[in-house]
């Protein structure tokens, strides 16, 4: 008995230590499966690849690096992917829009790094959505850092989290971030010439904002909604320096509040204890009647205060005339705190105010300048380094006759070539000190460097539909060019004297890029197209444009154009007032080759257009548009009710002909709730198609079907206009038995496309999980091993 409770015994010891065995092994082969490491992706000039900035994130996953090449980028960019950095591969990325009415950066998932950036107008970070939790954004936290923004801003969306804005030079619009968000830090920023340097409104849990230099804007920091810590800020030349309110508001710590010439400080909700800052403005503090204000001044304490005393108490309070009151207070015992208190009003007293006479280091001046040499007119930021004791005061000289008082930091544009001597003076309390660099700033005439400068003319700049526009390239140093005809960000042509076909009436705007080495310049203007009238031919009652200057505008697109020839990006005629939503798709044409104009975004009925190309045709644009109505370049159908009105644009208007492509397809779903609700004959799906001024009815094959949609292609002539029809059931028809014969049959006439695709499916499925067969292969080890131990 005792021997047979000993072999149970080892029996089950022997099966233990087996399982543990292969879970030992599963966990190994495990942890050495192979993964998918982030990948470096390169775009640029001369890199070998491609890629547009905008074609490099669609292809990205996330952990992936961007790297650009120096060189000027003409794109508005999209970031919608998570997890991925873009940045310069070294410097020298400058980002423009090619469409100025909206952001060139938008930066729409979390999880985003975009530093090193020289970007002209806004960059949107938007992050909110319904499946994007503040938990989830917190997690993937985005960083905007290290950037120079030129006349634009950074925009932070409502509900988004988690941003940090950070060592970013803007100008133009400023910082602004949105209600309800959190976590999201603004620090070491410099904002100038903007409305409002810094906004910030209703946010939670908001880290101080910190660090940040602020000059020549109407308000520096605006804070409201909730209550903020605005803490070693720098602020000069402003309007109002910060604004508190209009409800919320702020606790000021240790910033530098100077020249504004309407307040340092405007009191509108709340303050806080405000302690160790520097005010210089003639009006310090605008109090409003219902303003709530705890304190001027914390408790004692030893420390170095901001002008450099060994206390830290209250604020120091100047003036720039110099009759500020910490400019005179008496200070007996010098240890720089004032022997009486500071009224600024009944209510608002500084009982603690520092006092200038204990400053007793001097500042050592020193400055920079972003660029020092360049064509004229060349704009240059100087900056301010100075070391020692704090300054109170700055005065520049700029070498060409113009100085700037009070300026912490300045901008100067330098109109005539030379070399020009800089020099900065600084001053506190306990003395003055001034730099000079000479020959510091090396301005040319742009004969000198051979620089491009853009300039066009064309033969009309309005006229009636269709209107022929013949444009002449006038520009200098041109080595390259591109025109854009109609301000979709889509080159249309690279010739110097190309001919543009204007088919609908509107306000477009025409814009000529021209490259050298030296650098990248930018024309525009515009063309005004009217509508088409009976007794006029296309240039009938036009307006000539002689004059090579032109002047720049704003597109009013509301129309389209052509352009015989290849394939690039043409546009459309109909209407916007009739165009629901649109989505665009961008494919490389080249001869031989199949093209598949994919739209995953799945913003219109059209899944795909595809066609065989017989002609190279570079870099070419497929526009699909889900109409409100029938298009207003149609007849009416006669028959069938109508799922869904579309046309389809591929490349330039003559581009899309049987003597260029072959093969042409479209694929295109159809929701199955419309069939369900209109008793649609699933069997009667039909795709119309416009030309030679009648409809004509194309067969449809169905590939599949989910939860939602059935799938068809369709064999077409040619892309245009497009209407998806179906009919209803008949009343005696109704019955399901012949309901799941139509669907029956329907299927078994596409099964072996059906199953394809699922084989299709399955497989990718089953390739994409590494190990998937080891993992099996351990588990029946598993279960051999026990199958032995039991017998």
């Amino acid at each position: 008995m005792d021997t047979i409770f000993e072999d149970k015994i080892s029996g089950g010891s022997i099966l233990k230590s087996k399982i543990l065995f292969t879970v030992f092994i599963l966990i190994f082969l495990m942890g050495v499966m192979p993964t998918v490491s982030a990948k470096d992706i390169i775009v640029g000039y001369g890199s070998g690849s491609d890629y547009t900035i905008q074609e490099a994130i669609d292809n990205a996953e996330a952990g992936d690096v961007i790297l650009i090449k120096p060189g000027t980028y003409f794109e508005n960019i999209n970031v919608s992917k998570t997890g991925l950095t873009i940045k310069p591969e070294t410097s020298g990325v400058v980002i423009q829009p090619t469409d100025n009415s909206n952001e060139t950066v938008t930066i729409s998932e979390s999880g985003v790094t975009l530093t090193g950036l020289n970007i002209y107008g806004d960059v949107l970070v938007s992050l909110w959505a319904f499946d994007r939790s503040f938990e989830y954004q917190n997690d993937n936290p985005t960083y905007v850092t290290n950037n120079v923004i030129e006349n634009g801003g950074i925009r932070v969306g409502s509900e988004s989290s988690s941003v940090t804005i950070s060592g970013n030079r803007v100008s133009g619009n400023g910082i602004d971030v949105s209600c309800c968000g959190s976590y999201n830090a603004i620090v070491n920023n410099e904002v100038s010439n903007s409305v409002t340097g810094i906004s910030v409104y209703d946010e939670r849990y908001m880290p101080p904002i910190r660090g940040n230099k602020i000059s020549n804007c109407s308000v520096g920091i605006h804070v409201s909604g909730v209550t903020y810590d605005v803490i070693n800020n720098e602020i000069t030349n402003c309007g109002k320096g910060i604004v508190a309110g209009e409800t919320g508001g702020a606790t000021l710590i240790g910033n530098k509040i100077t020249y504004c010439t309407d307040c340092g400080v405007e009191a509108i909700g709340y303050l806080g204890i405000n302690y160790n800052n520097y005010f210089n403005n003639t009006v310090n503090v605008k109090i409003d009647e219902y303003s709530n204000i705890k304190g001027w001044n914390t408790t004692l304490t030893s420390g170095t205060n901001i002008i450099g005393g060994p206390y830290i108490g209250g604020n120091y309070w100047a003036k720039p005339d110099g009759t500020g009151f910490s400019q005179t207070a008496i200070d007996a015992n010098g240890d720089g705190i004032a022997d009486s208190a500071y009224v600024i009003d009944e209510n608002n007293i500084d009982y603690l105010p520092l006092t200038a006479k204990y400053n007793s280091v001097p500042p050592a001046s020193d400055f920079k300048a972003n660029v020092t040499s360049g064509a004229a007119p060349l704009v240059v930021l100087f900056t301010d380094t100075s070391t020692g004791g704090s300054p109170t005061s700055w005065l520049w000289d700029f070498g060409d006759g113009i100085t700037s008082k009070h300026a912490m930091n300045a901008t100067h544009t330098f109109t005539k070539p030379g070399n020009y001597t800089i020099s900065l003076t600084v001053e506190n309390a306990a003395g003055n000190s001034t730099a000079t660099k000479p020959n510091y700033i090396v301005v040319t005439d742009f004969t000198d460097l051979n620089v491009p400068i853009a300039n066009y003319s064309s033969n009309v700049t309005k006229g009636y539909a269709p209107l022929t526009v013949q444009f002449y390239d006038l520009s200098r140093n041109a080595v390259s060019r591109v025109w854009d005809f109609n301000n979709d960000g889509i080159p249309d042509s690279s010739e110097p004297n190309p001919v543009y076909v204007y088919t609908a009436p509107g306000t477009y705007f025409v814009n000529l890029t021209i490259y050298n080495a030296k650098g990248v310049s930018s024309k525009g203007t515009t063309i005004t197209v009217l509508e088409s009238s009976p007794s006029s031919d296309s240039n009938s009652n036009s307006d000539s444009n002689s004059n090579s200057d032109g002047n720049s505008g704003e597109s009013k697109k509301s129309g389209g154009s052509s352009r015989g020839g290849g394939g690039g990006g043409g546009g459309s005629p109909e209407p916007a007032r009739n165009v629901d939503v649109k989505e665009l798709s961008q494919v490389r044409v080249v001869s031989g080759n199949s093209v598949k104009f994919d739209f995953p975004k799945n913003a219109t009925c059209v899944v795909y257009v595809s066609f065989d190309a017989k002609k190279t045709a570079g870099k070419t644009t497929t526009i699909a548009e889900q109409l409100k109505a029938k298009s207003t370049l149609t007849s009416n159908l006669s028959s069938g009710e109508v799922y869904k009105y579309f046309n389809l644009w591929v490349g330039n208007a003559g581009f899309a002909t049987e003597k260029n492509i072959e093969n042409p397809v479209v694929c295109f779903k159809v929701e199955k709730s419309w069939l369900e609700d209109k008793n649609i004959d699933q069997n009667s799906i039909t795709l119309n198609r416009y030309s030679d001024k009648k409809w004509s009815e194309l067969p449809v094959k169905l590939l599949r079907e989910d939860s939602k949609y059935l799938y068809f292609k369709a064999d077409t002539p040619g892309f245009t206009h497009f209407a998806i029809t179906g009919n209803t059931i008949e009343k005696e028809e109704v019955a399901e038995t012949k309901h799941e014969s139509g669907i029956e049959n329907l299927r078994n006439n596409t099964e072996n496309v059906t199953v394809s695709i699922e084989q299709t499916s399955d497989q990718n499925e089953s390739a994409s999980i590494p190990g998937f067969k080891i993992i099996y292969g351990i588990i029946g080890l598993i279960g051999l091993f026990l199958c032995k131990s039991r017998r």
